[in-house]
């Protein structure tokens, strides 16, 4: 191992054995530990770090954290939001949460937070940097939210549905009495049918608000997701072959069956495949890959489009954002919806100009009794 550079001691205070009990520590806490002095320069990092990134301790030993710290991912780099330089302000405890892209498209979220270690005359010499890989706990906050949100809005679906069809009935019930009136002219007869098929096409929205507010009653049983995958890729690739669209199902040998209703199943990957042939009207490739993960069934679809803008990420799922004209923005949301209701989940990924990914995971059936085995309690699928 390689000698520490680590003080015999903080300054003013009991000497720590040449630092060895320090380092003994530092090589066994979880997350990132770097020690910095007052003018960010590094005095130790811990075993995490070094070993994580591939870095050498004589390397990094007296260089400033701001000089290697965005290169090497140790925090976000950003110094209007620099844990380190408020700690050294305030003199307490500074944290914050930064996103981190991975290479393949993934989202982690690191909380970097400093803690000043102060002599006995009151000055902080030393400075305390930890970051730990916090994405587990986002996610599972992000999922209460969106539980919550779920719940809110599907209570204003059925209330704006109840209140909204039956003077639309009336409108529509009129606008077809007239279109029956053999005295109108064909200007009036015109105006007429546009007030009808604009009235049949709200009554589809709100079937659609209410469909997606109410629980799916779903029958629950052990099915072959490969199947299903196989269905819905021939149901909807007609033709890709003119649209240069070369389209690839990959299964993992012995798939064991998945819990759940395969036909809702189906529903989802049609609206999920829809959106990914939507996105190459130039050609591309679609993937579906199926695959075990865990005590999950993964099925993955991927594109070769052009990809989803950072700032419309987080708003994908929500139902009602569309940016397709005259979509509804129903069919991820649902999807998501009716996948978690099988104790699933659905997630994305995706990169602009390279693409992307959607993600279901399926509870594995029970082997006992061929239903789906719910997860445990707390524990979201990755």
């Amino acid at each position: 191992m390689v000698a520490r550079n680590f003080p015999d001691g903080l300054p003013g205070e009991v000497p720590l054995k040449g630092g060895r009990l320090a380092s003994l520590l530092m090589d066994q806490l979880e997350g990132d530990i770097i020690v910095l002095d007052a003018g960010g320069v590094i005095l130790d990092l811990g075993r995490q770090v070094l070993e994580s990134r591939g870095l050498d301790l004589r390397d990094m030993i007296g260089k400033n954290c701001r000089d290697i710290a965005p290169k090497h991912h140790l925090c976000g780099g950003n110094e209007e939001h620099c844990p380190f330089l408020e700690a050294k302000r305030t003199g307490k405890q500074a944290s914050y949460v930064f996103t981190r892209m991975l290479e393949d498209g993934r989202v982690r979220h690191i909380r970097a937070g400093c803690y000043p270690v102060t002599s006995s005359a009151g000055e902080a010499d030393i400075f305390l940097l930890v970051c730990s890989d916090v994405t587990e706990e986002q996610q599972f906050e992000k999922h209460l939210r969106h539980t919550e949100k779920m719940a809110a809005i599907g209570e204003l679906c059925m209330y704006m549905a109840h209140e909204i069809r039956n003077p639309l009935f009336s409108i529509g019930g009129f606008a077809n009495a007239l279109l029956r009136n053999a005295s109108l002219n064909d200007l009036a007869r015109e105006k007429a049918r546009i007030i009808y098929d604009e009235s049949r096409r709200l009554d589809v929205i709100l079937t659609n608000m209410l469909n997606f507010a109410r629980p799916t009653m779903q029958a629950i049983a052990a099915f072959n997701a490969a199947t299903t995958a196989r269905q819905t890729i021939e149901l909807l690739t007609m033709g890709c072959a003119e649209r240069h669209i070369n389209v690839i199902l990959e299964v993992e040998p012995n798939l064991p069956e998945a819990g759940g209703n395969a036909e809702n199943l189906k529903q989802s990957l049609i609206n999920i495949v829809k959106n990914a042939l939507e996105a190459m009207p130039d050609g591309g490739i679609l993937t579906m890959g199926l695959k075990r993960n865990r005590d999950y069934v993964q099925i993955d679809v991927s594109d070769t489009g052009e990809g989803i803008p950072d700032d419309k990420l987080e708003q994908v799922f929500n139902p009602f954002f569309t940016t397709k004209q005259g979509g509804a923005g129903l069919g991820l949301a649902m999807a998501r919806k009716v996948i978690e209701e099988m104790g699933g989940s659905v997630s994305l990924e995706s990169r602009r100009g390279r693409g992307t990914c959607v993600s279901i995971m399926l509870p594995i059936a029970s082997e006992e009794t061929g239903n789906a085995a719910p997860p445990a309690a707390g524990e979201l699928p990755q």
